[in-house]
């Protein structure tokens, strides 16, 4: 039984979207994270904090003005027994313009410069996240990743943008209370301090289950906007097999979890709020008793009593709402924690952050001199390149079988290679292993005989300049929401000219020219406004420009037009002519005029030979 017992607790507890359940309290690089974010405007942050202090001082000093006002007018001396009634307006008003305008002031400053820090940790959230390695994307649901940028992120701006600095004011305002309650009569420290231990035992009692809810709350929400993606993504084939109940049903159903969960969570807050509110009731009842015995004393003036009382309401909601914003606070800090899990994340081998990124992570960084080098270096100044690609074995994680296995060749420079083989053999996963978008586990893929670098302690090239000296033409052409220009020109530094002279290659121009906007015509995502020959021809206008000495076309003609099949079929005759190509193809007859064919089957080289031999034989097996 207690063997039982032990094996379960040490299992891993999983949240709705598939995250590992994280319990107890934050980690500490939780914390380090948000002093990355905020260390730049640490001198201005503390120069709105010294305002804010002095504004909500002088603002609530107010109270023990007024008694002091109450004492003069009952014979009471004190230290401004001289004042008469005009002189105590005129302090009045001038300590609430004052504080009305300290406070104004340390608003509005700190919730922009909070809004920044939180806004910079966002941006270093999304630097490492578009770094992360493509198993990471393979196996996350795109609806656990779109909730971390978008419902964690927007609890965590909700709280460290604006509110963070009404939170600080209820600290300020507990802070002032103290002080100036101990000026009026020490005694009623005694109550404010009762009131705060009852008030924190109330927030402990409920902190963990307020946490946990609200950990599973923030999970919730990816299962529902996963499948509302795939469901809008597929959405003319949910249509044409009449799918739309199930998948509707099935949304409903998740829906309703997280809506179980927001009600849940909603219900612990209720219950937190109402033990809150009943002892700050109770409190308040002891506080006025004893108030009235400490006046019969002669503990106490009626002034001193007046602005003691009046603090200790004060404090006790003031109390409750610190306790409150309190648990808000965690909500946001759970937001933070979950986008602090994605920043840590070990980015893809070979990665570096840019030089500008401040958060010390661990993580590989350029320096700005390295950047510099970089940004004006190609791996190669001549038109073409050799490819070296030895012994390599390759699979897309360490618990799927191989899919490329024991593969040796080798491409010289400006030679055309035809890579055929049936679906499954290993042709689109040999183009992932040449760019190294996943690990190769042994062997190795060079260019020029230029390894990549992949460690810091490993020597090679750059990564990104190892992949800049490939341009690759995908089947599914990829073209992203945003200007004509922004897909052609990769690196925005390229003339109109030579942007309109590409068009003309790949027959285009005369298109453009009709579109409103010429090269700045409007693009939707994935390109949806455009033809599949018309994004496939842009593609190829795009690895046009590129000027890569090494062109990747991966089964670029299987779903285009007869006309655009033509055009890209020249492209690889002529505009590619001295640039070492690699051309997977379902059309054979593409390969035709390849230079050496590559067989692939389940992930082994069959033959590796002129075309006019290695064709023939691959076509007639295909018959068999």
């Amino acid at each position: 039984m207690s063997k039982k017992t032990t094996k379960t607790s040490t299992q891993p507890k999983y949240l709705s979207d598939g995250d590992i359940k994280k319990e107890g309290g934050y980690s500490k690089t939780l914390f380090e994270t948000l002093k990355f974010a905020y260390k730049p405007f640490l001198g201005r942050i503390f120069l709105c904090l010294f305002l804010g202090i002095l504004g909500r001082g002088l603002l609530l000093a107010n109270t023990n003005v007024i008694g002091l006002w109450v004492d003069t007018l009952t014979g009471r001396p004190n230290l401004l027994s001289g004042f008469n009634s005009t002189h105590f307006v005129i302090l009045l008003f001038i300590m609430t313009l004052a504080g009305f305008i300290s406070t104004l002031i340390f608003r509005v400053s700190f919730s922009r410069l909070s809004a920044q820090a939180i806004s910079s940790f966002y941006d270093e959230v999304t630097l490492r996240t578009s770094r992360l390695p493509m198993s990471f994307f393979d196996i996350t649901p795109a609806g656990r990743i779109i909730t971390r940028f978008s419902s964690d992120y927007g609890n965590v701006f909700r709280l460290f943008g604006g509110p963070l600095a009404e939170f600080i004011s209820i600290i300020f305002d507990l802070t002032m209370m103290i002080i100036l309650i101990t000026i009026a009569n020490p005694l009623y420290l005694i109550f404010v301090g009762f009131i705060g231990v009852m008030n924190y035992l109330i927030y402990k009692l409920n902190q963990e289950k307020l946490r946990t809810s609200r950990r599973e709350l923030s999970a919730s929400r990816s299962p529902s906007i996963a499948h509302f993606a795939e469901t809008t993504q597929g959405a003319s084939t949910i249509r044409s097999f009449r799918r739309q109940k199930s998948f509707g049903e099935r949304f409903e159903r998740l829906d309703r979890y997280f809506l179980s969960q927001k009600m849940n969570t909603t219900k612990n807050v209720l219950a937190f709020s109402f033990q809150m509110n009943s002892l700050t009731a109770l409190l308040l009842l002891i506080t006025g008793v004893s108030a009235y015995f400490m006046v019969e004393k002669g503990w106490a003036t009626v002034g001193s009593v007046g602005v003691a009382f009046s603090f200790i309401a004060l404090s006790g909601n003031t109390v409750q709402m610190f306790f409150e914003w309190l648990t808000q606070f965690e909500e946001a800090m759970i937001g933070v924690e979950r986008l602090d899990q994605y920043m840590r994340m070990e980015m893809e081998k070979g990665s570096h952050l840019p030089s500008s990124s401040k958060f010390a992570t661990g993580h590989p960084i350029y320096s700005e001199s390295v950047e510099r080098y970089l940004s004006h270096r190609r791996l190669t100044e001549e038109r073409s390149a050799s490819v070296q690609v030895q012994d390599v074995w390759f699979r897309y994680r360490e618990d799927l079988p191989w899919v490329l296995k024991g593969v040796n060749f080798e491409v010289k420079p400006g030679e055309r290679l035809g890579i055929v083989g049936r679906t499954g053999s290993g042709k689109s996963s040999l183009i992932q292993a040449l760019f190294y978008l996943y690990p190769v586990d042994k062997g190795q893929i060079a260019i020029n005989n230029h390894l990549p670098k992949l460690a810091e302690s490993s020597s090679g090239v750059d990564l990104n300049l190892y992949r800049q000296s490939m341009a690759f033409i995908a089947q599914e052409p990829i073209l992203f929401q945003g200007s004509l220009r922004f897909n052609l020109d990769i690196q925005d530094s390229l003339p109109d000219d030579k942007l309109w002279a590409v068009l003309e290659q790949v027959g285009l121009r005369t298109w453009v020219e009709t579109q409103a906007g010429g090269l700045n015509m409007k693009i939707e995502e994935r390109g949806k406004n455009l033809s599949l020959g018309e994004r496939q021809l842009l593609c190829m206008a795009r690895c046009l420009l590129q000027e890569a000495p090494i062109v990747i076309m991966d089964e670029a003609t299987s779903s285009v037009d007869p006309q655009s099949e033509e055009i890209m079929v020249k492209a690889t005759e002529e505009f590619f002519s001295d640039r070492t190509q690699i051309i997977i193809a379902h059309r054979l007859s593409t390969l035709a005029k390849c230079d050496r064919i590559l067989w692939l089957q389940n992930g082994e080289i069959v033959a590796l030979g002129p075309t006019q031999e290695v064709l023939p034989r691959f076509k007639n097996t295909e018959l068999v």
